[in-house]
């Protein structure tokens, strides 16, 4: 029989993991992507070198049910801000979740609906 003993000082803690590289982040976003494949898409993936991801949906209506199906799918929550753009009231819309590590935000910028009078 072996017997393998592990010596833990007070529960030493672990070393940090070095960042991954953008070829890493690049795989990751690519298998986020895969297990993503039945929601809608973003237009544009942005990678950044800060662990992080941004996926930029389209500025229209449907991005703002597209984010929150993806908010659903990953445990996360939307938020949703009112801003003045220059060409009119827009709503921001996004998501923040983590995935594998990699931190990542999905968000739309959608022109405001006109007030019902």
């Amino acid at each position: 029989m072996t017997i393998i003993r592990i010596h833990d000082k007070a529960g030493a803690a672990l070393p940090e993991l070095p960042p991954a590289s953008i070829t890493i982040l690049a795989v990751g976003t690519a298998d986020l992507l895969q297990q993503a494949a039945d929601l809608p898409q973003p237009g544009s993936i942005f990678i950044y070198d800060h662990q992080a991801v941004s996926m930029q949906f389209a500025k229209e209506q449907a991005s703002v049910r597209a984010i929150t199906r993806w908010a659903l799918r990953f445990g996360s929550v939307v938020t949703s801000e009112p801003h003045q753009a220059k060409d009119g009231p827009e709503t921001w819309c996004r998501t923040e979740f983590d995935y594998f590590g990699i931190a990542i935000t999905a968000y739309a910028h959608v022109p405001a609906e006109p007030a019902d009078t």
